[in-house]
């Protein structure tokens, strides 16, 4: 039998506890990364380059708003909806920001522009001109799925560093 843990206040006021945020944060990281799995299964499938492309820009989202909220879960998961929203450069560089590291350089910062107007118009989830118009393999994504892989392995070697210092 698993044992299930509630990590919101004993005091019925409904806050998280510090661990609880935590977990949101994680699996919203989670989440972020099967989004991006997803995308990329997709694409060597053949599917839908759009959804190919949304489901990308959906798990940066999340994978960045997961990272926030790990560093700083009450200054930050207030602001989701209304700052930052749906907008991949303002999250992209606030998670630079708070990071340090250098995320939109180079040929990167192009396309995630590209793909974050596009992303936060919903014109790569919903049927629309686009679809008529632009052909979705002439939409750049292959340099934001080469950083997004370095961030992976950045974060599974620091992952698996955690793991063995416990």
């Amino acid at each position: 039998m698993v044992q299930r843990i509630i990590p919101a206040r004993a005091d019925g006021l409904g806050a998280w506890t510090a661990g609880g945020k935590q977990q949101i944060a994680h699996r919203m990281q989670e989440k972020g990364r099967a989004f991006v799995a997803s995308a990329i299964l997709l694409r060597q499938q053949d599917g839908d380059e759009f959804v190919v492309l949304h489901l990308l820009c959906q798990g940066i989202e999340v994978l960045g708003k997961g990272y926030l909220t790990s560093v700083d879960y009450d200054h930050y998961y207030p602001k989701l909806s209304t700052k930052y929203r749906h907008n991949l450069v303002k999250i992209l560089n606030e998670v630079a920001r708070v990071s340090g590291l250098s995320i939109l350089k180079g040929e990167v910062q192009p396309e995630i522009a590209q793909l974050s107007k596009r992303y936060a118009d919903n014109h790569l989830r919903y049927g629309s001109a686009l679809d008529l118009l632009v052909d979705p393999a002439e939409v750049s994504s292959s340099a934001v799925l080469r950083r997004l892989a370095a961030v992976f392995r950045y974060a599974d070697k620091f992952d698996n560093v955690e793991k063995t210092s416990q």
